[in-house]
């Protein structure tokens, strides 16, 4: 594969249809070592022939490895096969045995004392029956609530399938259910069985024959004693006792459960309002990168000739924290390989190389929908099309070898910067959750201590005098938790990956930022400009102005350029329509959108022209690299239009000329291209050692890459599927 040469003669206005489509270096073979380990710097090396493609020969470890226990990996295999089965095992037979344990004094104590008492004033057995039917309405809670996403997922089938993914709702309030359910029954059966029973607290008859007291008269003794220290000496009243303390427990159980709601209510509208967009286009992306990468690696089997290379690195990455060899063997399915690639940013530059140029047919440098409906085959043609569409974001109709590792990359970055941003809000939703569940639960603490201990009745003024100092002061920190509560659940002015623009409310100026990380009382930010971690309050930022470039559409840009007085309105034109055969030319559609502006903004004092030249990007200016590199190649380009066309400067009389000879001009031309070159992905990704940059990724992309596919006679069958 032989680099393509530009022409040492052609004129300055070939800049706009000779740029290379690619970075400046031709692939280098990486694949690694088994036995020896390769250091960043000699992977990505330049040296080696750039007009071919070095094989190296790849030698995986022995697999069953020698410590290999067959009888280890069957018990293993047989735990991971039957696990959910286990599970429900295990929780039957507990279930069985505490029930048994507690049914045990009851069949005992009523057969025994049936033949010597009456049973009517049996307090111990009335009691064992009591705690029997409390475990018999915690067990059927805990039984339903199990039982009710599964009776959920029949119900969706049969009326609509869009509720199924609704069932985990179920298992967030488990325990809320659980507990609510078995203390409301808790506290109807004492009511049935033991608060409603008068005959449980009248003197009965006691045996002639014995010489201590039995554990009714215990019971009855103690319940007596505690009535006398709160001052109500009637015999009965302790069960109005246990009856009021059930009945707060009810209230507890009641207020749980609609805060664990509350809590649900919040965490499902959050995520559903702040990641739902961006969860569903990469499920779309991926999924089309799937289908891309089950078409290569039929048409190319895995470590071929062809793709060893890229082939080592996908499988060898970094992969969902796994290790070289443990990626390797973990599975050969497409959908693991495809995930764990997304998860690393080499792997994920070697499978986009890997899918385009085993789909791109020999010769051609661009990839299109109809070499997507070659290899899958007209048969799927809506699912080939529908793939190419996710992966053209631009919606150019074709993409290039830079703009598919960028659109890979892209969805690998979006994947992590989603789960970063759900583990940091649920990490947050789980503070407030606890918060609220301390709230309450001191709440009806300290009101059941106050009402059933009256001396500490008698100090409600000085506890009142207490919270009035502790509200004033913890009143700041109160304020701090209620405004980023408010500031992060309700206004939601960014999420995690965001690059944000802070502004003073008055003030003109403002600090790049990316959101790193978000918390209930602070949010932490990366700087644009130096790359320093920035801590800010949530309650200083709810009173600054914040512009979110993530979420907006394609940002214009201007840029002013003061020209002579006397500089005519046909040069103007002239100047305006070389800026749009840039933009449009073929090489330049993928990075700006086609429309421009070019306006007269002053005259200042009749001396000079101040010119606004106007232009959109393609995307917003999320990513700081792309956006820089971009503006910069756009202002190259005006720069060689203002040349080109000769535009005076102010107060010159006549424009001055830039001579060159040929030389010169070869050496302008190839500067042209080195200060237009749009970087595959932004160095600021580049945290750790073990995150490819920018530069060191296109080292190895290659330049001027074409396919390798060749076209057959079963093109209309397709090559993948064909028949």
């Amino acid at each position: 594969m032989s680099l393509p040469k530009h022409n040492p003669t052609g004129s300055t206005s070939s800049m706009y249809s000779s740029h290379p489509p690619s970075l400046s270096s031709e692939y280098i073979n990486i694949a690694p070592s088994p036995s020896k380990p390769q250091d960043k710097s000699q992977m990505f090396s330049d040296e080696g022939d750039v007009n071919s493609r070095p094989s190296i020969t790849y030698l995986p470890p022995p697999f069953p490895p020698p410590s290999y226990d067959p009888t280890i990996a069957v018990r293993q295999s047989f735990l991971r096969r039957h696990r959910r089965f286990i599970k429900i095992v295990a929780y039957f037979i507990m279930l069985i045995l505490v029930t048994f344990a507690l049914a045990v004094p009851v069949f005992l104590w009523r057969g025994r004392w049936a033949e010597e008492r009456k049973g009517a004033d049996d307090l111990r057995l009335h009691l064992a029956i009591w705690i029997f039917a409390s475990w018999g309405f915690f067990m059927l809670s805990n039984l339903l609530i199990n039982v009710l996403p599964y009776i959920f997922k029949i119900y969706a089938r049969l009326f609509n399938p869009g509720w199924i993914k609704y069932w985990r709702v179920f298992r967030f309030i488990r325990f809320a259910t659980t507990m609510l359910g078995g203390i409301l029954g808790m506290y109807c059966s004492f009511v049935y069985i033991i608060y409603n029973d008068k005959a449980l607290f009248k003197k009965g008859p006691k045996k002639p024959d014995s010489t201590s007291m039995d554990w009714d008269d215990i019971l009855k003794n103690l319940a007596i004693n505690a009535n006398k220290k709160l001052k109500k000496p009637s015999e009965g009243e302790w069960n109005k006792i246990v009856n009021d303390i059930l009945t707060m427990a009810v209230v507890w159980a009641v207020l749980f459960f609609l805060e664990q709601a509350a809590m649900l209510f919040v965490s499902i509208h959050y995520h559903y309002r702040a990641d739902g967009v961006r969860i569903d286009e990469s499920k779309r992306r991926r999924n089309a990168l799937l289908t891309l990468y089950e078409a290569s690696i039929s048409l190319y089997a895995p470590f071929q000739e062809e793709f060893r290379s890229e082939d080592a690195i996908i499988r060898n990455g970094k992969g969902a924290g796994k290790g070289k060899f443990l990626s390797k063997f973990s599975s050969s399915n497409p959908k693991v390989i495809v995930d764990h690639a997304l998860e690393d940013q080499r792997s994920s530059a070697a499978m986009a190389k890997r899918i385009w140029m085993s789909l791109v047919p020999e010769g051609r440098d661009i990839l299109t929908a109809q070499d997507v409906i070659e290899v899958l085959g007209s048969h799927r043609r809506a699912e080939a099309e529908e793939a190419f569409a996710n992966l053209d974001k631009n919606e150019n109709g074709d993409i290039n070898l830079n703009e598919m590792v960028l659109i890979v990359l892209e969805t690998g970055r979006t994947r992590r910067v989603v789960y970063q941003g759900m583990t940091d809000i649920n990490r947050a939703i789980n503070v407030l959750d606890w918060m609220f569940r301390a709230l309450i639960t001191m709440a009806v603490v300290i009101f059941g201590i106050v009402r059933y201990i009256p001396s500490l009745a008698k100090m409600k003024d000085a506890a009142g005098f207490a919270a009035l100092g502790l509200t004033w002061g913890l009143g700041r920190s109160l304020y701090e938790f209620i405004n980023g509560v408010i500031f992060i659940f309700f206004k939601h002015a960014y999420d995690v990956g965001d690059r944000v623009e802070v502004y003073n409310m008055a003030a003109t100026i403002s600090v790049s930022v990316t959101v790193k990380r978000v918390s209930l009382l602070f949010t932490v930010f990366r700087r644009v400009d130096n790359g320093k971690d920035l801590q800010i309050g949530n309650d200083r930022l709810a009173l600054k102005r914040l512009e979110n470039v993530s979420r907006s559409g394609a940002n214009r840009e201007e840029v002013s350029v003061l020209v002579d007085f006397n500089t005519t309105f046909t040069d103007i034109q002239n100047l305006k329509l070389e800026i749009q055969r840039f933009l449009t030319s073929r090489e330049n559609k993928r990075d700006y959108q086609p429309d421009c502006d070019v306006r007269v903004g002053s005259i200042f004092e009749m001396n000079k022209l101040e010119l606004k030249v106007k232009f959109t990007h393609k995307s917003n200016w999320s990513n700081e690299e792309l956006r820089a590199a971009r503006s910069s190649k756009f202002m190259c380009a005006l720069v060689a239009a203002i040349r080109r066309l000769s535009t005076p400067k102010p107060g010159s009389i006549q424009p001055a000329s830039v001579r060159r000879d040929e030389f010169g001009e070869r050496n302008e031309q190839a500067a042209f291209r080195d200060l237009t070159l749009i970087p595959v992905t932004s160095d600021e990704l580049a945290q750790d050692s073990n995150v490819a940059t920018g530069a060191e990724i296109g080292s190895w992309i290659g330049q001027a890459s074409t396919g390798l596919r060749r076209r057959t006679d079963q093109t209309n069958g397709g090559v993948y599927f064909g028949t």
